[in-house]
């Protein structure tokens, strides 16, 4: 197995465990969470027919533009070990959350412990990921230590045991 395959398949069992779950975005309105792979997505350059005017005469036509990510979920590889021949490959992923809650009350670290608390579910309840991954302990999640409002961030690092590959050898 590959780590690539750990990783799309569990953006893809991620956007099952939050299928419904709804969070603001930027815009004010209710969104479910963008599961994202490695990285959030890089901006492209505006189109030169919908710059305003203003933007093509001043030269700033090329400015860049992207799609809100928030609420997101980014699921990233972030290192492995194989101990030894005979060992099942540990693939450490890190998942990074980013919301958007712009109450006055302060209590977007909430949405991102529900979050937490819903992963931890499901791999508490259910280890093995589609057959071919399982999760290992410990499960490992932070905060964020600095105020950064109306955004809040949180991550979680979770340990996936991979199949391990046996040797072949015609001459044994």
């Amino acid at each position: 197995m590959v780590a690539t395959f750990l990783q799309q398949e569990l953006a893809d069992e991620l956007k099952k465990i939050f299928e419904g779950f709804r969070l603001k975005n930027p815009q004010g309105e209710e969104s479910e969470l963008n599961i994202f792979e490695q990285l959030l997505p890089m901006p492209e350059p505006a189109a030169q027919e919908e710059a305003p005017p203003e933007l093509l005469e001043n030269g700033l036509a090329e400015e860049q533009t992207a799609p809100d990510p928030y609420p997101y979920i980014i699921v990233r590889i972030a290192d492995g070990e194989i101990k030894d021949e005979n060992s099942a490959q540990d693939a450490n992923v890190t998942l990074l959350f980013g919301i958007y809650e712009p109450d006055y009350d302060k209590q977007g670290h909430k949405d991102i412990l529900n979050i937490i608390a819903k992963i931890y579910e499901r791999f508490a309840k259910y280890p093995v990921l589609n057959g071919k991954y399982t999760i290992q302990y410990p499960i490992l999640w932070t905060l964020q230590d600095e105020e950064s409002y109306p955004f809040y961030f949180g991550g979680m690092n979770l340990t996936f045991e991979i199949a391990a590959i046996r040797r072949e050898d015609p001459y044994a």
